[in-house]
């Protein structure tokens, strides 16, 4: 039903029954937002009627043991033949970065642009600003706050975006970096002498080094690293380096980390090299 999610997931349109299930994920993938109050308003946001009338129109993503691992709930505007509307959407906070949420968009963006539908509005809160940041790499265009929007109290950022110009988002790629790292300590946390190295990480117990290996180095203490290839999210998108990370979990790949301003370094062991990528490939990311 969806071509680009990973092989792991399998879509579907969602049934009256699924609405429990749903209902169920809602507190925990949203973090407890707004407390108790914000937890009322997200179940009085997703009754039964949208299960039972806008199922053509909607999305669920499964794990292969059947637990829920997105959503997407949308349907066709009655009173705006040229719109469609984006109502609620949710992934599995595991899954964060992976593109899930994009590829559910463009998903319903192509069912909705066959039955004529030229744009797609949704609206947020002001406070999530996860959503809001999602919103505009996707390409919608924002509105500011608006007071009131669903009722005293509850103001909402409208988001809407046209289908004959909206941007293609590439799934998140890694870059293979030439060569073998090898890593060190050192107690002196003074930088070193050569120029060999990839990165410097200086703590308190010392100076740890990630340098190009030489031959003498052992097969086992060989590293291969990948690097975000397009490194264009801001420092408070969250699950990034969570999602490259538990592909590789899964997959029982010891990984080594460090994180730069702009992107995450990802060492794997050099005799793990195509269980890793294979794993991520899987996963839904891109190795160039």
């Amino acid at each position: 039903m969806i071509d680009d999610l990973p092989a792991s997931l399998a879509a579907r349109h969602p049934t009256p029954d699924d609405h429990p299930r749903v209902l169920a994920v809602l507190d925990h993938w949203w973090g407890g937002m707004k407390g108790e109050a914000g937890a009322l308003e997200r179940a009085l946001l997703l009754p039964r009627l949208y299960f039972q009338h806008f199922g053509s129109t909607s999305f669920l993503v499964e794990y292969p043991d059947g637990e829920l691992a997105a959503f997407l709930i949308g349907f066709l505007s009655q009173t705006e033949s040229d719109t469609a509307y984006i109502h609620f959407v949710g992934v599995d906070p595991a899954l964060h970065g992976q593109g899930i949420g994009g590829t559910l968009y463009r998903a319903f963006f192509a069912l909705v642009r066959a039955q004529g539908r030229r744009y797609v509005h949704c609206v947020t809160s002001p406070e999530n600003t996860v959503s809001r940041t999602f919103h505009a790499r996707l390409g919608f265009a924002a509105s500011d706050p608006v007071p009131d929007y669903d009722g005293p109290g509850l103001a909402r950022v409208a988001f809407s975006i046209s289908l004959t110009d909206e941007p293609i988002r590439p799934s998140r790629r890694f870059r293979l970096l030439d060569g073998a790292f090898s890593l060190e300590h050192q107690l002196d946390p003074r930088e070193p002498d050569d120029d060999h190295w990839l990165a410097l990480v200086r703590a308190p117990e010392g100076l740890t080094v990630i340098r190009t290996a030489e031959s003498s180095v052992p097969v086992h203490d060989r590293w291969v690293a990948l690097y975000d290839t397009d490194p264009d999210h801001g420092l408070d998108e969250p699950g990034l380096l969570a999602a490259v990370l538990t592909p590789l979990a899964r997959a029982a790949v010891p990984v080594f980390t460090a994180s730069t301003y702009h992107a995450d370094l990802v060492l794997v062991p050099e005799e793990s090299r195509s269980l890793a990528l294979d794993a991520l490939r899987s996963a839904g990311f891109e190795i160039c």
